[in-house]
């Protein structure tokens, strides 16, 4: 079932992501609008877009939540394959997500410090491409 969702939410997302597509609802807008001349307006006119753009808002809604999640982890891949690819880099970057939030705080510290070395060392004529460790959790201990 979830590939079968996946797969209808990747045709979708696809296919309402071309150029013609905004053409198409705006037609669609003015046929509504258009057909409320004979309908005078009424209740049941207002009903036929208000219930579509609520039904098709929340289809949307997940269909593109379902295409960042599984952009999301592609481009995490590939960033995980550059690290481990890298000469010098930190492979325990690669799961880098998974630690809490006061980690990452952490870690983010430490390279805001690394960056403000950098910049000292390159006002002293020194070069910026070492690799210093960043003291990442082990095994549970904290950064």
């Amino acid at each position: 079932m979830m590939e079968y969702f996946s797969t209808i939410a990747k045709w979708i997302s696809e296919k309402s992501a071309q150029s013609y597509v905004g053409f198409v609802v705006l037609l669609i807008i003015l046929i509504w609008a258009i057909s409320g001349i004979p309908l005078h307006f009424s209740v049941i006119w207002y009903l036929m877009i208000d219930t579509s753009s609520a039904v098709i808002s929340i289809m949307m809604l997940f269909i593109i939540q379902n295409s960042q999640n599984r952009h999301t982890i592609a481009i995490q891949l590939k960033l995980d394959e550059i690290i481990r690819a890298t000469k010098g880099a930190h492979n325990e970057m690669m799961d880098i997500e998974k630690l809490t939030d006061e980690d990452l705080g952490k870690i983010q510290k430490r390279y805001g410090l690394l960056a403000e070395k950098t910049k000292e060392d390159l006002i002293k004529g020194k070069i910026d491409t070492h690799t210093p460790d960043l003291l990442i959790a082990a095994k549970g201990e904290s950064v």
